[in-house]
């Protein structure tokens, strides 16, 4: 009886928390989320989704992805706001119970685990709540996939990683990952599910309209990137390559960016022989994290707050942190610091500008690869 009351009282405080969040912090913004929404009812309308005249805030999405948010388009955009929000708030509860359920070691708790893992990104979260960007879905769905694929349910796999694309397309990292596992019915029915995904806008545009869309849609992404690689935002591998090096050395920059892509794909080949040779139990939960940490590192518009997808990571990482020699321990315990407390009330303006400026976040999650890495080379997951 105790137990039930502490627990509604802890449910009540929790609630009463995430509402003065909402309302003090994230209401007055979910700019990202205006996007979606907005064009949602364009796609309704039969309407054009990719519009040079809105600016900063273009749709950058495929075309059906817009119908995910019809439901909330019927309603003014101050009800539909505060929905989003706790669609977020869950899918961040499915993410925990679901990446905390597949941990294949489960050698420490469950609080220390997902919650510290949440502390060390919540300023991540806390931008991705601020926006209402669509990061958290996608991760969600990600997550699912991965414990599909290990339960070898290759329907569900395949659907929920085609699903993820039609947001972004970040989930195309593991194309060849399943492709070297020759996982083909996965791919398989992903491929059906994208090929669904690409006509089910007809039904509002016709198919030559739809046609017209989808080219649009490829315009906008080609046209609407460049000028984004070096804000000062941008936190991918290839924006900290171009931030180092003199100005005007792109194609040295995509050089370096090839070779390091080389250098992870040899590194990730090895640590997945390294699995199949020792027999790992789980191992598709650790090259899974490793791969989601990938989506921020190698896209091109690579935002801070984007590493939030190394959460499934950090789970994986401290879960195994009994065994981690005490170098490693040290390393990582560094490492976690710094990814949660470079903060501007923490640093100060200047040192805060100039971690953010210089996309430092890159050398953090390099370390977090590098310790996944250790992980699997002592086969602790």
């Amino acid at each position: 009886m105790k137990k039930k009351a502490a627990a509604v009282a802890l449910a009540v405080v929790a609630a009463a928390a995430l509402a003065a969040v909402y309302a003090g912090f994230v209401r007055k913004d979910m700019s990202d989320f205006g996007v979606p929404y907005r064009n949602a009812g364009r796609i309704l309308r039969g309407e054009t989704l990719y519009r040079a005249s809105d600016g900063h805030l273009q749709y950058k999405y495929a075309p059906v992805s817009a119908l995910f948010y019809a439901p909330l388009a019927v309603l003014p955009l101050e009800a539909a706001k505060p929905i989003w929000f706790c669609v977020e708030i869950a899918l961040l509860a499915g993410i925990c119970f679901v990446g905390w359920r597949i941990l294949p070691g489960k050698r420490k708790s469950a609080a220390f685990v997902v919650g510290l893992s949440v502390l060390v990104l919540l300023k991540s979260l806390g931008r991705e709540l601020e926006l209402g960007q669509v990061n958290l879905l996608i991760i969600f769905l990600l997550v699912l996939m991965t414990s599909a694929d290990l339960g070898r349910k290759d329907a569900a796999a395949g659907g929920l990683w085609a699903v993820s694309i039609f947001f972004k397309p970040y989930a195309f990292v593991f194309l060849p990952y399943f492709a070297v596992r020759r996982r083909w019915r996965p791919l398989a029915v992903g491929a059906l599910v994208l090929l669904a995904g690409a006509i089910l806008p007809s039904l509002f545009y016709g198919f030559r309209g739809n046609l017209d869309v989808h080219r649009e849609w490829i315009s906008r992404l080609s046209d609407s990137t460049p000028g984004l690689l070096t804000v000062g935002d941008n936190a991918s591998l290839y924006a900290f390559i171009l931030k180092i090096l003199p100005a005007q050395s792109e194609t040295a920059a995509r050089i370096v960016w090839a070779a390091a892509g080389c250098a992870v794909a040899a590194l990730f080949l090895g640590m997945m022989r390294a699995a199949k040779a020792g027999e790992v139990r789980g191992a598709g939960v650790l090259e899974a994290s490793f791969l989601l940490v990938l989506i921020p590192f190698f896209s091109p518009l690579g935002w801070n707050y984007n590493y939030l997808y190394g959460l499934p990571a950090l789970f994986v990482l401290l879960d195994a942190w009994p065994l981690l020699s005490r170098p490693w321990r040290w390393i990582l315990a560094v490492d976690l610091v710094l990814i949660g407390g470079t903060l501007r009330e923490v640093l100060g303006e200047t040192l805060f500008a100039f971690y953010t400026r210089e996309s430092l976040v890159v050398v953090n999650f390099v370390l977090i690869l590098a310790a996944l890495a250790r992980v699997r080379a002592r086969k602790i997951a």
